[in-house]
C-alpha cells in the first residue's frame, strides 16, 4: 500500500470513529433525558473506549502525516489537501476531512450539552439532599478550590420538629 492509500485508510478510520462517537453522544443525550442510570453507565464505558480509540488513532495519523513531511501534521492537513491535484484523490481527501471536521464540531457541541444536562441533574440532586438535611434557605455555601460550592457541615434532620 502506498502512502496515499495508507493516508486514506487512516482518515477513513478517524471518520468512522468520530461517527460512532457522534452516535453514542446522541444516545447519551436521550438516556440523560430519560434518566436511566444503568443504561447511562453502560454507554459511558462505550464512550470512554471510543474517545480513547479516537485519541490513539489521531496521534497515529498525526505522526504518519509528519513522516510524510506534511507541515504541522493534522493541523496542516487542510493546507496539504488544498495543494493536491485532482488526480491525487483531492476530492476524496477533501470530502473525508470535511466530514471529520463536521463530526468533530458536532461531537463537541453534543458533549457540552450532555455535560450541561449532567450538571443540572447534579444541582437538582444536591438541592434535594440539602432539603433532606434541613439546609434550605441557608447562605452558608462557599466555593472550594475546585470551584464547586461547599455547604456548611451544620445539618438539621428534617424529621426532628
Amino acid at each position: 500500500m502506498n502512502a496515499t492509500e495508507q493516508l486514506v485508510e487512516l482518515i477513513r478510520k478517524l471518520e468512522n470513529i468520530s461517527s460512532e462517537l457522534n452516535s453514542v453522544l446522541k444516545q447519551e443525550q436521550a438516556i440523560l433525558k430519560s434518566q436511566d442510570s444503568k443504561q447511562l453507565m453502560t454507554l459511558s464505558k462505550e464512550k470512554k473506549t471510543l474517545v480513547s480509540e479516537l485519541e490513539k488513532h489521531t496521534k497515529t495519523t498525526h505522526i504518519f502525516l509528519n513522516n510524510m513531511k506534511i507541515n504541522k501534521g493534522l493541523y496542516g492537513l487542510s493546507s496539504f489537501i488544498s495543494k493536491l491535484k485532482p488526480s491525487d484523490s483531492k476530492e476524496l481527501f477533501s470530502t473525508l476531512w470535511s466530514s471529520i471536521e463536521t463530526l468533530s464540531e458536532g461531537n463537541k457541541k453534543l458533549n457540552a450539552i450532555n455535560g450541561s444536562i449532567i450538571e443540572l441533574n447534579r444541582r437538582h440532586t444536591q438541592r434535594c439532599l440539602d432539603v433532606l438535611r434541613g439546609q434550605v434557605g441557608t447562605s452558608t455555601a462557599t466555593y472550594g478550590s475546585n470551584g464547586q460550592t461547599m455547604k456548611s457541615k451544620i445539618s438539621r434532620n428534617i424529621s426532628i420538629v
